[in-house]
């Protein structure tokens, strides 16, 4: 295998600290001893990447997400985009789909700039949330969204993973990896201020306990307070993110990890009608800052309590067992108001409005259990993964809708309804269990290796006062790669996918029908030898069946409908060209149809799926005038036009930039960033039902952070 990119990075810093000695007066160290020290430091470098752990610059070479195996990049038949924590900061992200944006066949921003939580499409298709390997989010607007600042990772699992995750949609998921301690003390304050009025303060300290180095603790904290660029929306969080290590030996570790959060907004959600958004209007185009529901009534406030366990033990040099639980609690209040029908009345100026009051609470256990053999049959050698996991989500939730008054979208008059006072009614009480059984061996004879895994599936869904509905599937994935001596990795794979929706439809009240699909994928993974860079490329055919689609009669709901196939090419560029200067380079073509479905769907492309995308981002640092410290980032982003689901009306395309400049003296260290550079209004997606979604505006935000 060729040395790990981290390796050479870290190798590459202790040479040049050894010759920084070697200038000072300490020259009168012995050669030997200076080579001894170099050779103890690689030694110590070695096992510096885990597939769950801290990367130094934009390329990991390991991951878990792919095989919920430590296998590396080059040796998973499925394509794997790892976003760093470093990518993260560099490019300024502020939400996890803000950090989506640089990563070929991915589209974040999906429903442009929301506060309600991270969208995003794979292949076509909306993803599933995982956090650290277990599913986060259950049902629509019931959940948290995660803070960038308390992830080591995002990592993009692109084609359906049902085989080993039992819930992944047909395009894929995203897998959030949080940070967990570390053997290194380190402590890193930081404070920003920003657009919008942001200020946010951050911590993140970690490191060992005690002497033996046996417990290590982290402990991540994020209090913010901002407004948005939609007038009366505020932006406020507050986290709180402990966790402990316990590792009495190489050969056992358990971790615990405490997520407690609350989110304080609104929605910036304001589903604008298309006159006056992508489409001509009397009284010209509708302000990106419009409020359409009321002040003191609008808010998505959410609370979430979290404990996770991740334990791993290695009992000989054959087998692993792991084991990963968590048990999350979530209550979240929505209460909006937005037009409906999203069209602009006679007089070209209001809208008609509607209420919506939602007040779900969701209580959820997760568990995975693992057994891993590594063991050879005579020429083969095999990664065996035995695995069992289990899911159980309770959703109540109480709610009320209604009428409203109309509002002057171009002079928004409030005060003129106030549904506060309103009843609610409760919903049945909704439970989905499921539990999957699983297994994948990864074999390798010589230069090959093939990857098959089978699962099986069981999946119920009961609704207080209503009939269970119960589903059972079996999935599968099998891959074979060759691993050429050079670096370069071809691959082919298929694989299939189940996912039980938790949830109703609001109107009929009726459990959703699990969503399956399948993939056909053809790819090459290059990571020239002794290099920090990694291409690849990858071509795809996919088909889903009982795809959710936007409901025409009700923006908060989604029915199911048909069959569709998307097909794409996907190329990805992850390019060091030297130390200091790295290189981002992102191209993806889809095409969509809709197989089968309603008459005025068939034939037609996927709602909000642009045609091409295309991105490119560089980031140098550099001295000035022989002062080191100074970098500086520069990306282009282009986003294809898209369709409203019926072929009808296509959302333009846009080109937006970014830019960010930094210095970083000792311990200090300076950040400025911006997105969409020119502040360009333009719309994500505009959909058939009438609304269109604005993307973020320009964004400028200043960080000042120390480590010590």
């Amino acid at each position: 295998m060729p040395t790990s990119t981290v390796h050479r990075s870290l190798t590459s810093s202790v040479r040049l600290a050894t010759l920084g000695l070697a200038l000072s007066p300490l020259m009168v160290l012995a050669e030997e001893e200076a080579v001894e020290l170099e050779a103890q430091s690689i030694v110590a470098t070695q096992q510096v990447e885990r597939a769950n752990g801290p990367v130094a610059g934009y390329v990991a070479s390991r991951s878990a997400t792919g095989t919920k195996t430590d296998t590396p990049l080059l040796e998973t038949p499925q394509s794997v985009s790892v976003i760093t924590a470093d990518r993260i900061r560099d490019l300024g992200s502020l939400t996890v789909q803000d950090a989506l944006r640089y990563t070929a066949g991915m589209r974040g921003e999906t429903y442009g700039l929301d506060s309600r939580g991270d969208w995003s499409m794979i292949r076509g298709s909306a993803p599933s949330i995982f956090l650290d390997g277990l599913q986060q989010t259950f049902g629509s607007y019931t959940n948290i969204r995660s803070d960038p600042f308390t992830l080591e990772r995002i990592e993009v699992l692109k084609g359906p993973s049902s085989m080993l995750y039992g819930q992944t949609p047909v395009g894929g998921l995203v897998n959030l990896v949080s940070k967990r301690p570390q053997a290194e003390q380190r402590t890193e304050l930081q404070a920003q201020y920003g657009s919008f009025d942001r200020k946010q303060l951050a911590v993140d300290s970690t490191g060992p306990l005690n002497e033996e180095g046996t417990l290590l603790y982290r402990v991540v904290a994020v209090q913010r307070d901002s407004q948005t660029q939609v007038d009366h929306v505020k932006d406020n969080r507050l986290v709180l993110m402990p966790s402990l290590t316990w590792k009495p030996s190489e050969d056992i570790e358990w971790t615990l990890l405490v997520n407690v959060q609350k989110d304080d907004t609104g929605s910036t959600s304001q589903f604008l009608p298309h006159r006056g958004t992508v489409l001509g209007a009397p009284y010209g185009e509708i302000d990106s800052n419009t409020f359409v529901s009321e002040p003191g009534f609008d808010e998505y406030d959410s609370e979430q309590v979290a404990l996770t366990s991740q334990f791993s033990w290695r009992l000989d040099d054959t087998w692993t067992l792991r084991q990963n639980l968590r048990w999350q609690k979530s209550k979240v209040s929505y209460q909006t108001m937005y037009g409906w029908p999203p069209v602009l009345q006679a007089d070209n100026r209001t809208v008609n409005r509607v209420f919506s009051i939602s007040k779900p609470e969701v209580k959820v256990w997760v568990a995975d259990h693992q057994g891993e053999a590594r063991f050879d049959t005579g020429p083969l050698q095999h990664t065996l993964l035995l695995g069992s996991d289990y899911q159980h989500a309770v959703t109540n939730r109480e709610r009320a809708s209604g009428a409203a008054t109309p509002l002057d979208v171009y002079d928004p008059v409030y005060g003129t309804f106030d549904p506060s006072g309103t009843p609610l009614s409760e919903d049945p009480e909704q439970r989905a269990v499921q539990k999957g059984l699983y297994v994948q061996d990864q074999i390798r004879y010589e230069n090959w290796l093939l990857t098959l895994g089978m699962r099986k599936d069981w999946a119920e869904s009961k609704t207080q006062g209503r009939v269970g509905q119960k589903d059972d599937d079996v999935t599968g994935r099998v891959g074979l790669t060759y691993l050429f001596d050079n670096g370069l990795a071809p691959y082919i794979s298929y694989s299939e996918s189940f996912q039980p929706i938790i949830g109703l439809n609001s109107r009929t009240l009726d459990p959703y029908k699990p969503i399956e699909g399948k993939q056909w994928e053809l790819g090459v993974k290059y990571q020239p030898l002794g290099s920090n860079s990694l291409f690849t490329a990858a071509v795809y055919d996919l088909r889903e069946q009982n795809r959710r689609m936007p409901d025409p009669n009700d923006p908060l709901n989604t029915l199911q409908n048909g069959e569709t196939r998307a097909r794409g090419l996907e190329l990805e560029a992850l390019v060091e060209i030297n130390p200091n200067w790295n290189l981002i380079a992102t191209y993806s073509k889809t095409d969509t149809e809709v197989l089968k479905g309603a008459p005025a769907e068939e034939g037609k492309r996927l709602a909000s799926v642009p045609e091409d995308m295309a991105s490119l981002w560089s980031q140098h640092r550099f001295s000035i005038a022989g002062i080191p410290g100074f970098s500086a980032g520069a990306g282009v982003r282009y986003v294809g036009a898209s369709w409203d689901g019926l072929d009808r009306l296509k959302t333009p395309s846009t080109t937006l930039f970014d830019a960010m400049l930094g210095y970083q003296y000792q311990n200090w260290n300076f950040t400025l960033n911006a997105s969409n550079l020119e502040d360009e209004t333009y719309y994500t997606t505009c959909l058939s039902r009438g609304d269109c979604f604005i993307g973020s505006r320009r964004t400028v935000v200043g960080t000042v952070g120390y480590s010590f």
